[in-house]
């Protein structure tokens, strides 16, 4: 069992920690934090020869080996960068993927859902995107290591949003969606993105269900009105790049024609 001990620090210095965990997300607490800096700062010094750590990190080298232990070093610590990351990132999509499914089951409910939300949520989608094109062995792990932060917070605020119109809902409806949060933030959310709905014709005439034709004032992006149709639930033929038949429940189909429109 690991051994614990106790540190003082300045009231100031913990109250800067305070906030950089509060704006970036990226650790879960004070000591998370402590830990990893006096980690990074005992390397830091361990390759510059200062101190010398318990476990060696490499074996000594023989002057035909054009490679120094600062560089070994700093490969470990890109390389565990790049795990870390690949590791929240992976929770982040699926912590995206339960706030889709939670946008849209509130929509559907008639919630009052800002439609800000579905815009955060795609940018959301958009960082997930940059960040994963970024911890490749051959990429700039750095990029990616500066915006996960973004992408963490813009999810925690939308999880905020989105719960607390839960909440409103019901007790019993909002401790669910919790609980599904919770999985996802650890990791054990398996289910892949399903592709929204397809426009079929000629189906019996249902008193719940509408439609509607729209035109828009300029084209859209394809991706955006299948995201709409993927979190609402709905069903988005487009007859051309500004004419769209919006089909589904009633409610969902006046709030999907909403946020079509406000993607002119």
């Amino acid at each position: 069992m690991p051994e614990w001990a106790t540190i003082s620090i300045r009231e100031e210095l913990i109250e800067e920690i305070k906030g950089l965990l509060k704006r970036t997300g990226r650790y879960r607490s004070i000591s998370e934090f402590v830990a990893e800096s006096i980690r990074l700062r005992l390397e830091e010094l361990a390759r510059k020869g200062e101190v010398v750590l318990e476990t060696p990190r490499v074996a000594p080298l023989t002057p035909s080996i054009p490679v120094t232990p600062a560089s070994l070093a700093a490969s470990q610590i890109t390389q565990d960068t790049r795990g870390y990351i690949n590791v929240q990132l992976q929770r982040s999509e699926q912590i995206w993927w339960v706030l889709v499914r939670l946008f849209g089951d509130l929509a559907r409910r008639d919630a009052k859902v800002d439609a800000q939300l579905a815009r955060e949520l795609r940018n959301c989608r958009s960082l997930i995107n940059f960040v994963a094109s970024h911890i490749c062995p051959e990429c700039d792990i750095e990029l990616a290591n500066e915006r996960l932060p973004d992408l963490q917070y813009s999810l925690e605020k939308v999880k905020r949003d989105l719960v607390a119109t839960a909440i409103c809902v019901c007790d019993d409806y909002a401790k669910d969606w919790i609980s599904e949060l919770d999985r996802a933030e650890r990791g054990e959310i398996k289910e892949v993105p399903a592709v929204g709905p397809r426009f079929v014709p000629g189906l019996p005439r249902n008193n719940s269900i509408a439609w509607t034709r729209i035109t828009l004032s300029k084209p859209v992006p394809k991706e955006r009105v299948e995201e709409i149709a993927r979190m609402l639930g709905v069903m988005v033929k487009p007859e051309n790049s500004v004419h769209f038949v919006v089909r589904g429940e009633k409610k969902t189909v006046k709030k999907a024609v909403e946020m079509l429109y406000q993607l002119q």
